[in-house]
């Protein structure tokens, strides 16, 4: 009757832990679920605070929605207006230096230069607004990307505190090996001849 009700006991206990395990692997990411977590993957460049994020965003429609507007959000397209301008207009001043040194009369050459210089000088304040509204496009998409960072780390930092606290290992194990530890040094400090 002991052995039946030992084995019963057993049986329900593994039960239950089994339950407690899946119960628990079904509310925690799939990112810190024990068979998802490989160290060389994390290490070969896999991110544990994307992973994590991006199972929040999965869950999240207002999170989706700002993932999508951060995707769409493509200043290259507008600052390269500028640019394509800006190098046409310094393509064209190179050329027309390169056309001034083939001038041979000295007063022509002069006079040419200075035309050209006076044109590159308003062109230079002409554009000088818009290097400022570039300036101002960049330090926005830092801006953004700064906040999209922090946005990462605040959202997923309590799933990686609640996993610590349901997955901080038994003191147990660790003691056992000290203890394990201990009787092997002494072993082999008795069993050293003395030197």
């Amino acid at each position: 009757m002991l052995k039946i009700f030992t084995a019963l006991s057993l049986v329900l206990l593994t039960s239950c832990r089994e339950n407690e395990s899946t119960d628990r692997n079904n509310k925690e990411p799939k990112a810190l679920q024990e068979k998802s977590i490989d160290l060389g993957s994390l290490r070969s460049g896999n991110n544990l605070v994307d992973d994590l994020y991006q199972e929040l965003v999965n869950k999240s429609p207002e999170l989706k929605v700002l993932e999508n507007e951060l995707d769409e959000l493509n200043t290259r397209d507008t600052t390269d207006i500028f640019y394509d301008y800006d190098q046409k207009s310094d393509a064209y001043y190179s050329s027309a230096n390169s056309y001034i040194n083939t001038i041979n009369d000295s007063v022509m050459k002069q006079k040419i230069l200075n035309l050209l210089h006076k044109n590159q000088e308003k062109y230079v304040s002409r554009k000088a607004e818009l290097e400022n509204l570039i300036k101002t496009i960049h330090k926005k998409r830092i801006e953004i990307k700064d906040y999209h960072n922090a946005l990462k780390i605040v959202l997923t930092l309590p799933l990686i505190e609640e996993y610590q606290k349901q997955h901080l290992p038994s003191k147990s194990p660790f003691e056992k090996m000290i203890e394990k530890e201990n009787q092997l040094l002494l072993k082999t400090k008795k069993n050293t001849p003395k030197y």
